[in-house]
């Protein structure tokens, strides 16, 4: 009896911290397809420069092609990404979304203008004085933000610059 009540509470506060709800009781799964395809091309583009968060000792670091990798030697920096890294960057992506409140996002927020409703990021610095994206209306920052209001894909799109 003590066995089953502790699998059936694992099974709650795993499923409760995995950041898959959206809004009040609804809930939503970040779909792994619109990850690779849409999200990780942004993340690639926007973030993952060594300076910010292509450095391994960030809480929130992202995988890409001739950065930041899980593993190999130098020569194989332009490798495409493995399973591995594709994972990683799925995984760490997820871990900054607010489950009960996906539009409040540390994803969203973080590379978001003040002006716009963001938060100080040491990004604006790095950008020149200007964060990542300026508003909501920054196509980039739509991606993002359908992602973590659980937008899909086709699970057979292709992630641009793949060899999948």
């Amino acid at each position: 009896m003590i066995r089953r009540a502790l699998a059936v509470g694992l099974a709650i506060a795993s499923w409760s911290c995995q950041g898959e709800l959206n809004g009040p009781g609804q809930p939503v799964v970040l779909d792994r397809a619109y990850f690779r395809c849409r999200v990780q091309p942004v993340l690639t583009k926007s973030c993952a420069t060594q300076s910010c968060h292509g450095d391994g000792r960030r809480y929130f670091h992202v995988f890409a092609r001739n950065r930041l990798r899980a593993q190999g030697e130098e020569k194989d920096r332009d490798a495409m990404l493995t399973d591995i890294e594709r994972n990683a960057n799925f995984e760490s992506a997820r871990g900054m979304i607010d489950a009960r409140d996906p539009g409040s996002s540390w994803l969203l927020l973080k590379p978001l203008e003040m002006s716009g409703g963001g938060y100080f990021h040491r990004g604006a610095e790095i950008f020149g004085g200007g964060n990542v994206f300026a508003t909501k209306d920054d196509a980039d920052y739509q991606v993002l933000q359908s992602w973590a209001l659980g937008a899909t894909d086709d699970p057979s799109c292709i992630e641009p610059g793949s060899d999948k």
